[in-house]
């Protein structure tokens, strides 16, 4: 988490690639309470219900092996949480 003020917080996403570089990527989350995105930059993004989308920009697909990249980061409200998934 970046940044909370109470009514919104500001996350943002780190990918690591493993032992092969990464070409593309797209990530999926479901919030645990009622959490809505009011912004996300660096990526194409969808939201229904709980679940939210993401994908590569194009220009941001690639992560070399064993390299972490900040991806995107976004603007949510609802209590800020923080969420480890895989890919």
């Amino acid at each position: 988490m970046a940044g909370d003020w109470g009514s919104g917080w500001q996350g943002t996403v780190t990918l690591t690639a493993g032992a092969q570089a990464v070409d593309g990527w797209n990530v999926s989350w479901s919030w645990p309470g009622g959490q809505q995105i009011s912004s996300l930059w660096n990526a194409d993004w969808s939201q229904s219900g709980s679940t939210v989308s993401a994908s590569d920009a194009g220009w941001n697909a690639r992560i070399e092996a064993g390299q972490s990249r900040e991806v995107f980061g976004f603007i949510a409200s609802g209590p800020a949480v923080s969420f480890d998934f895989a890919c």
